[in-house]
């Protein structure tokens, strides 16, 4: 039997997870961890949290895998994307992670836009210009940190830190490539004008692989430090959400999956790069090498209801399982949350209005509303803004029947349900919610030439599944209270509310 450890480098935590060559999820050790906001429109992590959150969760897996008699074949690493690393010439960070949520670059994106086009930016790297992406924050460092930008040897991401800390390699994937908005989206190689754009070299960046490559062999001294074998393979399996897609089936056309982490990104399949005439769906490089996903992603989501956790629910924090006591509350409020209303623009809107300046907002709050009703709106405002992404999907790669569902919140019954409905489309939950860390499992068998592709290794985890259907009266609830929201986003937003506020949190 083939064992392999997936290591998947969250926003709000990591996960190394132990899988046999069936799927079979072993044992699992993660730990959470924080971003920071240092100021408005900031969000920083210290790298150095990621390479010692590695080392100890690599080390909880192999002292289990020890006690069993498991042998490991290989690591597979996936995480978050689209942050900023600056790297010096020793291999050390000479700035804080700017993260993907990270909005400081909200005027060199209109500088960007102005210069250069949104649409001729779009067809080239399959991207929008918006802060979230990378070639912004490079621009930034240049303009706002000269002497550190000088130097500075390389620009990476997080996939690309944690592979350098494990191997020593500067090695990044496809996938993680195509969100830092200087790769050709039809060539998978690093575009020289986006580059020249960036005042950067090609080697500043990180050699370019396809997903599932072998990025190197683990250094003895970590292998030691963690108890596994020196030079274990380890394996650049790509951005997380792409590595979801693989778990849950996005794997030929007409397949469509909404993974809800820290934010929630729905993603379907495209056998080449499709691009949106309006540029408010992303393409980018599949996990499966050669192929592509269109996407359409939210900043927050779950680290809504973790804030609410933190922020209003004191009385659970000491409970065993306080997400589950929060959603107990909120089955007991009817669909429609006694029209009480999310708008899940916490650190900007991205798809569909793609509005860095929109802010979150609880609406049409009264003094009958309670903290059920308020938890159940951050379900059903998370969904429907999934559902009005899901409609810009359907326009663009036609019919999608169902919608594979993971991520952590979808352990509650109750977000299934509402998906079903605010989607109108039968919703399917997999065993694992995990997706990401399984469909690095899968990418590290392929690679290991354990199974043939990935649509085989879906296939034969398809049957450990749970299914949602709409039910007809919370769609109408929620087809009525889709366009009160856009009511409400569009009086914001063309008031100028939104940016009457920017700066002020």
């Amino acid at each position: 039997m083939v064992y392999v450890i997936a290591l998947d480098v969250g926003t709000s935590s990591m996960r190394a997870v132990l899988y046999n060559e069936q799927g079979a999820l072993m044992h699992a050790v993660s730990r959470e961890y924080h971003t920071v906001f240092p100021k408005p429109s900031h969000v920083e992590q210290d790298p150095k949290t990621w390479s010692q959150t590695a080392e100890e969760t690599l080390s909880g897996v192999a002292e289990y895998a020890k006690s069993r008699g498991i042998s490991i074949s290989a690591i597979s690493v996936t995480s978050q994307r689209a942050s900023l690393i600056p790297m010096d010439a020793q291999g050390q960070p000479l700035h804080p992670a700017i993260m993907w949520q990270d909005k400081r670059t909200i005027g060199i994106c209109d500088r960007l836009a102005r210069d250069y086009g949104v649409p001729a930016l779009h067809e080239r790297t399959g991207l929008r210009i918006n802060p979230f992406f990378v070639l912004n924050k490079i621009i930034w460092l240049k303009e706002n940190e000269p002497d550190l930008f000088a130097r500075t040897q390389r620009f990476i991401g997080v996939q690309d830190y944690v592979i350098y800390h494990l191997t020593g390699q500067y090695v990044t994937d496809w996938t993680q490539a195509s969100r830092t908005m200087l790769m050709d989206l039809k060539t998978f190689r690093w575009d020289e004008s986006l580059l020249k754009i960036a005042s950067i070299r090609e080697d500043q960046l990180c050699e370019l692989v396809p997903p599932g490559s072998v990025a190197g062999g683990l250094r003895a001294r970590l292998a030691r430090r963690c108890g596994l074998n020196v030079s274990l393979p380890v394996i650049v399996s790509g951005g997380d959400q792409q590595n979801a897609a693989i778990a849950l089936g996005v794997t030929r056309p007409g397949m469509a999956e909404a993974n809800t982490g820290t934010g929630s990104f729905l993603l379907s399949f495209a056998s080449k790069p499709v691009f949106d005439a309006k540029n408010r769906v992303l393409c980018q490089a599949a996990a499966i090498a050669g192929s592509y996903v269109t996407e359409t992603p939210i900043f927050n989501t779950g680290a809504i209801l973790r804030w609410f956790r933190e922020q209003f629910c004191p009385d659970l924090r000491q409970l065993p399982n306080p997400y589950a006591l929060m959603t107990a509350e909120a089955e007991q409020v009817a669909p429609g949350s006694n029209g009480v209303l999310l708008m899940p623009h916490f650190e900007g809107a991205a798809a569909p209005n793609w509005d860095p300046h929109a802010k979150g907002l609880f609406f049409n709050l009264g003094l009958a509303t309670t903290r059920g009703m308020m938890i159940r709106a951050i379900y059903e405002g998370i969904a429907m803004e999934i559902a009005a992404n899901l409609d810009l999907m359907r326009d663009l790669t036609g019919t999608i029947d169902a919608v594979h569902v993971a991520g952590g919140m979808t352990r509650a019954d109750l977000f299934c349900s509402i998906q079903a409905s605010a989607y109108n489309t039968r919703v399917i939950r997999h065993e694992n919610p995990e997706a990401s860390s399984l469909g690095a499992c899968c990418n590290a068998l392929v690679s290991l030439k354990v199974i043939p592709s990935a649509d085989a290794f879906f296939r034969r985890m398809a049957a450990s599944q749970d299914a949602f259907d709409p039910e007809p009266e919370s769609v109408g609830i929620y087809r009525r209270i889709g366009a009160k929201r856009q009511m409400l986003y569009q009086a914001l937003a063309q008031s100028d509310v939104y940016e009457a506020f920017m700066g002020s949190v």
